[in-house]
């Protein structure tokens, strides 16, 4: 007990300072005379040394958020002063567009601030307030800003993603996976499930209730990399996202693997394509094996990056099977073996003379001057070449020369030729020649020069031939 003035105190009121803040206080008065103090009053009741309290203001903001048949759904944000006590919940009062008496809908008190008001006539409006509520009492009323009215919204698919929610999964070969995801929409939507490019595996299974849809993946294999996607539908409209699975396994087996060309230096030329799946990593290299016919060994002759490779240092005569792996990151994936085995012998190409390249098939210089006839040739084993002026073989003379390229035959003529003409024909023994006509013009008569290409299969001398000719020691036939 302390006495808070040494003076007495005229006035009938008076402000105590310097109290403990949410510390509770009671109080007496005692009157003073010329004969002395008099007897206290009695107690006050304990007041706490806070602030003042009051009833909290109204909420700022109350809104419709969803509609049915029979049923409204309201929002509101606290007040922006609960009267400096905790709010102890809220009263939600409804009346119809066209009534005046406003009607409670909660029996206790609804501490969350949303609410749903069931039982309502399909089709009628209804207006809305709420009020929050304190220690000290009811607060002001916060009404809807316009009727709303009891019926089914219509609303398209949305999707809730949070920070949880990812699109691309990475997992190894023999883990599984889960692509969820969370949606709404009313009325509620659809969810189908589908996988770009082939179908869903027998080891997935799809579980989808009311707002949640998950398409599970278990023992997963490189056959179910790729892209799935889950529609949503319903009669407001759709919506589609797009998940991307990326197994980590081996690859694929190459596809097509074949041999290209047998060469005469006993190598075979191998080619093929690109596994259908990587596995999830980049194809690091191939690795190629060949076994002799007859045996059961494979031996890796040889690893590359490119699509192709040639396999050299074979025995001659021999037949071989060859096969191809993949590798990762991984590992290498199953072989892919040719379709039969290979012969290694030199092939048979029929020989041939390509013209095209002479316009017309016609060669035409001045009298005097030089002309060369140029021909490609091709052939397997590689072709032996003639020329030939009518019966006569040429030679190498000093207005002749012949020499020798890889795969083409030329032939030059100096001071007497203008023009060649050349065609091809085929005999009974499989050999093929050409014909090629010369026309000399000197002064106004013109004269024509025969010359035949022979190309035989047999001859394995180097493919191509060119000489020059000395026009002046022929004897062409006049014209």
């Amino acid at each position: 007990e302390a006495q808070i003035d040494s003076d007495p105190i005229v006035e009938c009121a008076h402000r105590v300072h310097n109290l403990t803040e949410d510390m509770e206080y009671e109080f007496r008065v005692m009157a003073v005379n010329d004969a002395g103090v008099g007897a206290p009053s009695n107690i006050s009741l304990p007041i706490k040394a806070a602030e003042p309290k009051d009833i909290p203001c109204a909420p700022s903001v109350v809104c419709v958020s969803d509609s049915t048949n029979t049923s409204i759904s309201l929002e509101w944000t606290k007040p922006a002063d609960d009267g400096g006590m905790e709010i102890l919940g809220y009263i939600i009062e409804m009346v119809k567009r066209e009534g005046a008496e406003w009607k409670r809908v909660n029996e206790e008190l609804v501490a969350e601030t949303n609410y749903v008001v069931t039982g309502l006539q399909t089709g009628a409006e209804y207006k809305f307030r709420v009020a929050a509520v304190n220690h000290v009492g009811r607060g002001e009323h916060k009404e809807t800003p316009e009727p709303a009215q009891a019926v089914d919204r219509l609303t398209p698919p949305q999707v809730d993603i949070d920070a949880t929610f990812k699109q691309t999964h990475i997992v190894k070969a023999g883990g599984s996976v889960c692509l969820g995801i969370h949606f709404r929409g009313k009325p509620i939507p659809t969810a189908t499930w589908v996988k770009e490019e082939g179908e869903l595996s027998v080891m997935s299974e799809i579980t989808t209730t009311d707002g949640y849809s998950c398409l599970s993946i278990e023992n997963c294999s490189r056959n179910d990399t790729g892209k799935y996607t889950v529609n949503l539908d319903n009669p407001s409209g759709s919506k589609a996202i797009t998940f991307v699975v990326k197994v980590m396994d081996t690859p694929g087996p190459p596809q097509a693997v074949a041999f290209k060309e047998v060469s005469r230096d006993n190598s075979v030329s191998l080619g093929w394509l690109k596994p259908e799946h990587d596995g999830g990593s980049r194809i690091q290299c191939y690795v190629i094996e060949a076994r002799p016919k007859g045996t059961d060994k494979w031996v890796v002759v040889g690893n590359t990056k490119n699509l192709t490779y040639v396999v050299e240092k074979l025995n001659k005569g021999d037949e071989y099977d060859f096969r191809v792996k993949a590798k990762n990151e991984s590992g290498y994936s199953k072989p892919k073996e040719t379709l039969a085995p290979v012969l290694v012998k030199e092939p048979h190409i029929e020989p041939a003379a390509d013209l095209s390249e002479i316009t017309n098939q016609l060669i035409t210089c001045r009298s005097g001057s030089t002309f060369t006839i140029d021909v490609p040739i091709s052939g397997r084993p590689a072709p032996k070449v003639t020329w030939k002026l009518e019966e006569m073989r040429l030679k190498n003379t000093d207005r002749v020369s012949i020499k020798v390229t890889k795969d083409r035959t030329k032939k030059k003529d100096e001071e007497k030729t203008n023009t060649v003409n050349s065609r091809i024909f085929k005999d009974h023994l499989g050999k093929k020649f050409t014909f090629i006509q010369v026309i000399f013009r000197q002064m106004e008569r013109s004269q024509t020069l025969v010359l035949h290409l022979f190309i035989n299969p047999s001859f394995k001398n180097p493919s191509g031939m060119s000489f020059s000719l000395n026009c002046e020691t022929l004897k062409p036939t006049s014209k």
